[in-house]
């Protein structure tokens, strides 16, 4: 029977294991999530008829409007909300871009976003666009200096120039 007998270099090399892991664990950033709710109206909406195919139509849209943090982390609640998007719709279907800014007491989250419009008839024969995307953080300033995260959303036209909102995702603030 063999007896293990440890070598004296295998406890330098636990002990620099153990102090790595804890260094890496505790820079780790705490992600918060969050959730929210905004109603938002168009006050620009340059559209541009493209005629390769029917229904083709280039957008770029200013809105405005206001976010309700819905989570138990209150995140931009009540916060001024204005945007900027590019579209490439046909008959109302296709992919969207664009970038938003969220503004409370000062302090200001930029975010990026991107995602796909899709248009349906109701029983009544009224358009019904659902757009569903994703939303990137990438700058703040004030108490958001350093933020970083991710959400996803889901909006509906409610009226020709009014949009409502659903999003949730995590955020954190890098050091």
């Amino acid at each position: 029977m063999h007896i293990f007998k440890p070598k004296p270099w295998m406890g330098l090399l636990f002990s620099l294991a153990l102090i790595f892991g804890l260094c890496v664990s505790s820079t780790a950033q705490e992600r918060i999530k969050i959730s929210g709710k905004g109603t938002y109206a168009y006050t620009e909406r340059p559209t541009i008829a493209f005629d390769d195919v029917e229904g083709h139509m280039i957008l770029i849209s200013k809105w405005e409007g206001m976010n309700w943090s819905t989570g138990e982390h209150k995140f931009m609640d009540r916060a001024e909300v204005s945007f900027i998007s590019c579209a490439d719709y046909i008959k109302g279907n296709g992919p969207f871009w664009g970038y938003i800014k969220m503004s409370q007491n000062g302090d200001v989250v930029y975010s990026k976003f991107k995602g796909k419009a899709t248009t349906t008839l109701s029983p009544k024969g009224k358009p019904i666009m659902t757009l569903e995307g994703e939303m990137e953080l990438v700058r703040g300033t004030g108490q958001y200096i350093g933020i970083q995260g991710s959400s996803k959303f889901k909006n509906q036209m409610i009226s020709s120039i009014i949009m409502m909102s659903e999003w949730e995702g995590e955020y954190y603030i890098k050091k």
